[in-house]
């Protein structure tokens, strides 16, 4: 299954991008931002990049590409950038001045096929495809709610943009190894040579950062899942991983899916992992786990008009993820309410893990 994830970028920094071949993510002045550094680590080895190029009062916005993750490291780069010399500037329009890229955490890319053209927001989000299958989803909830500096897609929504990049093309990419961005004419072009900056340090978490809550919890398991032969915890997110997502979108509210897994089972069958994460420390608490799972059962399966194709009660799993202080810590009420999702899906299950790690099934 294909794996994508777009990231923004506007006319001063996509050079940057290009010329340098990283993407990357920022937190304004902050140092870090654990939420943005789940979403990088997300990313895994050989996933497709694509960026979506911020419109100008003379452009539109569009989606460009196609690039590659190169492997599964995060790098961070703290401090400001103006003391990193070797690091690249842009000339902000805004700001009528040079300016810092100030990305925190960044991941090295490699050009798969690269095509010059853009596919226009308007082409790939607004106008409607013939069959509402192909409606990519995911970009236009991100749309809907705000910015989001790097978004995931379904493997479906991958192949759609792909197709757009390509068929805008008439399907000829640029033959070269480095790139730029071409203002002018708002398309990619070839360029002489890659260029190298100090990318930062890699980034790793341990165990013990997952007491600090909930994203912390969710950044670690990113960290650790990996695609394929998959040996971190097999029984609650999968063996053979082809997907993997979190923060994904359920519906035009505010529902977000913590973790989201697809695993094949064999040539012909997948099982899609849906995963409710709770920290002692979680907003929401563990006793509306239940009914956040259910919701999410229904956004998704594909046969009662849900999201994800090819999706019916036998092959979603909701998972119920616990981390907890003490062992046995889960209402008997939220057990059995988990529990009564069978009737909707396939084996609801829960865990609790411990602050060393250990993991206990409940349900």
């Amino acid at each position: 299954m294909m794996r994508g994830h777009v990231f923004v970028v506007n006319e001063d920094t996509l050079p940057i991008h290009l010329e340098y071949q990283f993407v990357g993510v920022g937190a304004g002045g902050k140092d870090s931002h654990i939420g943005l550094l789940a979403d990088m680590l997300r990313v895994k080895e050989g996933d497709f990049i694509f960026f979506y190029i911020e419109g100008t009062t003379e452009k539109k916005g569009r989606f460009l590409g196609i690039f590659k993750a190169i492997d599964n490291t995060v790098y961070h780069l703290k401090g400001s950038n103006a003391n990193e010399p070797n690091l690249p500037w842009y000339y902000s329009e805004r700001t009528k001045k040079y300016e810092p890229l100030k990305l925190i955490y960044r991941k090295k890319i490699r050009p798969y096929k690269v095509y010059p053209k853009g596919v226009l927001e308007w082409v790939a989000l607004d106008k409607l495809p013939t069959y509402s299958k192909e409606v990519i989803w995911m970009l236009i909830y991100r749309k809907m709610k705000g910015k989001r500096g790097n978004t995931m897609l379904f493997p479906w929504e991958t192949r759609r943009l792909i197709s757009l990049i390509r068929e805008e093309n008439k399907w000829g990419n640029i033959r070269s190894c480095c790139f730029t961005f071409d203002k002018g004419s708002f398309e990619i072009i070839s360029s002489n040579r890659a260029k190298m900056h100090n990318i930062g340090n890699p980034v790793r978490l341990e165990l013990k950062d997952i007491k600090r809550g909930e994203s912390y919890l969710q950044a670690y398991i990113l960290q650790n899942i990996k695609i394929g032969n998959n040996d971190f915890y097999p029984q609650i997110f999968g063996k053979n991983i082809v997907w993997i997502g979190n923060e994904v979108f359920a519906g035009s509210g505010m529902q977000k899916i913590d973790i989201m897994t697809i695993e094949r089972l064999d040539e012909t069958e997948y099982l899609y992992r849906i995963i409710e994460l709770k920290h002692p420390k979680s907003k929401l608490g563990i006793n509306l786990a239940p009914k956040q799972l259910e919701y999410y059962v229904n956004w998704a399966r594909g046969d009662i008009g849900g999201h994800i194709p090819e999706s019916s009660k036998y092959n979603i799993k909701p998972v119920l993820f616990y981390l907890a202080k003490h062992r046995r810590e889960i209402p008997t009420s939220v057990v059995n309410e988990v529990k009564s999702l069978s009737s909707v899906s396939n084996s609801p299950e829960i865990y609790e893990m411990n602050l060393d790690g250990e993991v206990f099934r409940i349900l």
